[in-house]
């Protein structure tokens, strides 16, 4: 559970669930709940092949930088920039971030 307070002083929770590609966040501020993805910001997959070797090799890119969207049930969004500890995208590690409310408001985040 992420648990910060907004620039207002006002008391915003956050949680989130831990997925495979993405995680799901949740905050509530204030009357109004919401809910959306957190994806990883810059990561990717490659194909490559050995010299010599027409087996294909697969892998990947990861990365601490992680963007999330979160719509909420009265109309607004949170659009938020976090950076987790581990570069693995292991969410339960904690980590740091910021998130802009559709009205302005900005929250910052330490979990």
């Amino acid at each position: 559970m992420l648990d910060e307070r907004g620039g207002t002083g006002e008391r915003v929770t956050f949680t989130y669930d831990q997925g495979l590609d993405s995680d799901v966040y949740r905050a509530k501020i204030g009357d109004e709940t919401f809910q959306g993805k957190a994806v990883m910001d810059g990561a990717g997959s490659f194909t490559a092949s050995t010299f010599g070797d027409f087996a294909p090799l697969f892998g990947s890119s990861t990365t601490n930088k992680f963007y999330a969207v979160m719509l909420g049930d009265r109309g607004s969004s949170l659009s938020c920039q976090m950076r987790y500890t581990d570069s693995g995208g292991f969410t339960s590690l904690g980590g740091v971030g910021m998130c802009e409310h559709s009205d302005g408001r900005t929250i910052d985040v330490i979990w």
